[in-house]
């Protein structure tokens, strides 16, 4: 089953022109991974400072693969010294199940 992976970071002011650097090294890295399918940087219109990152993979335990690699972590600690405050990671399932109102079309 695929997921959808977002992934909320707010950088200081200061720092955000590397950090985003950093994420756009980052997201290369991770095309090249195994379940990697699709992924985009979205900045809020309220607050530039914000990004989320939206990554597809085929399945939770390729995220998951991925999350935990030594590369991937070495970015993530230096993304870590630019953050305002903590990043939030969530999961999504794509496709598991339909919502009700979908078969009263």
């Amino acid at each position: 089953m695929a997921v959808k992976v977002l992934i909320t970071r707010k950088f200081k002011e200061d720092k955000f022109d590397r950090a985003h650097k950093l994420l756009m090294q980052l997201r290369s890295l991770a095309t090249l991974q195994n379940g990697y399918m699709s992924g985009q940087t979205l900045i809020s219109a309220d607050e530039p400072r914000k990004l989320v990152v939206v990554s597809t993979w085929v399945s939770r335990k390729r995220w998951e693969e991925w999350h935990a690699n030594e590369k991937r972590q070495e970015f993530t600690r230096e993304l870590e010294k630019a953050l305002e405050g903590p990043e939030t990671t969530e999961v999504f399932l794509v496709g598991e199940r339909a919502p009700e109102w979908v078969d009263m079309a």
